[in-house]
């Protein structure tokens, strides 16, 4: 019995779940499969395309395609940040797990976001996840404990946006900017928070908590993550006239804090409206705002199709992985020499 269902705690225990017949369970896979790659169709579909012309009005075409394949490279490689800060906290919470494993149970929740309501998404990544060697209690307190680092590092990192945009109403940003500090001095406190929160929730909690070195690690990682993301909105904002070097930390900052609000805007899926209001408004600093409009309509469509090369590639990858690992044939022990029997 694992800490999670101890009896001691009769509310945290979960019920298991019969085990299917495997053709039963292949054809649920192949189905949620398919429902994530339609969902994924529709959500392309209703992307707003036009930008991309709308960009190339606006320079040479070599010069346009150059930024938008930087714009894409920056928000890629900040995902891969992203995804670093969450196994750092999953790996800390308990025993080894395989880096093929850690990647299927991440881009498995990731990708199921673009799926109608949370539910399916947070089912099929609580399976996958048991499947693959993690309890439901530590992905809980991994969700808990990486998305509370996501929003103190993104309300931190957006100050660089924040003072352009609100001057002196920006006070309230260096709120999470004095915690994030707090936390890398005292990194049990994100240990204590995530527990209480969970148990208000009444959800289970991982047996192991978090070490000091692993929550400064992730916070490190995910504080790199947004900021790198941030980096791709930069191209498009010079693609539209923004001054290259005015812009900078204004599209890091503006990119943080937009998607930061829209992930605390938890009834709204992926923040949608919000993060594009928000990015408008900063940009509106340096761009005229139907430019400014232009700009973040594009790092919508830059995000969700670095989100869908990345999570496909990476799933892929670690699919063959775990196949390749399962179709080795183990070696047999070697009998040890009996005395007498030695060479020589």
């Amino acid at each position: 019995m694992t800490p999670e269902e101890s009896p001691r705690r009769p509310w945290l225990r979960l019920p298991r779940l019969p085990r299917l017949p495997r053709p039963v369970a292949r054809a649920l896979v192949a189905g949620f499969a398919l429902a994530v790659v339609a969902a994924i169709a529709w959500t392309m579909s209703r992307l707003d395309w036009s930008v991309v012309g709308v960009l190339f009005t606006r320079r040479d075409a070599g010069q346009i395609a150059l930024l938008l394949g930087g714009s894409l490279l920056a928000s890629t490689a900040g995902l891969s940040l992203g995804f670093l800060a969450w196994r750092v906290v999953l790996l800390e919470l308990g025993p080894p797990v395989s880096g093929p494993r850690v990647v299927r149970i991440f881009f498995v929740g990731f990708l199921s976001k673009y799926l109608p309501g949370r539910v399916p998404g947070m089912l099929a990544t609580a399976r996958v996840a048991t499947v693959n060697g993690i309890t439901f209690g530590r992905l809980m307190t991994t969700a808990a404990l990486v998305m509370s680092l996501v929003l103190l590092s993104g309300f931190t990192v957006g100050l660089l946006a924040g003072v352009q945009l609100l001057g002196a109403r920006a006070a309230w940003l260096a709120g999470a900017a004095v915690l994030i500090v707090l936390v890398l001095v005292r990194p049990q406190l994100v240990n204590q928070g995530s527990a209480l929160l969970l148990r208000l929730l009444r959800r289970p909690a991982a047996a192991k908590a978090a070490s000091v070195r692993g929550v400064r690690l992730a916070v490190t990682w995910q504080s790199l993550s947004w900021v790198v993301t941030g980096l791709h909105l930069w191209p498009l904002a010079i693609a539209m006239g923004a001054p290259p070097s005015r812009s900078l930390l204004l599209c890091v900052g503006a990119f943080t804090l937009a998607t930061s609000i829209g992930i605390a805007a938890v009834f709204i899926p992926d923040g949608i409206g919000v993060r594009e209001a928000v990015l408008t408004a900063a940009l509106s600093v340096v761009l005229p705002t139907p430019a400014a409009a232009v700009v973040a309509l594009a790092s919508r469509l830059v995000s969700t199709v670095s989100e869908v090369l990345l999570g496909a590639a990476s799933l892929a990858i670690a699919e063959y992985l775990i196949r390749r690992d399962r179709a080795e044939p183990r070696e047999a022990p070697q009998p040890a020499a009996s005395p007498g029997h030695g060479g020589g």
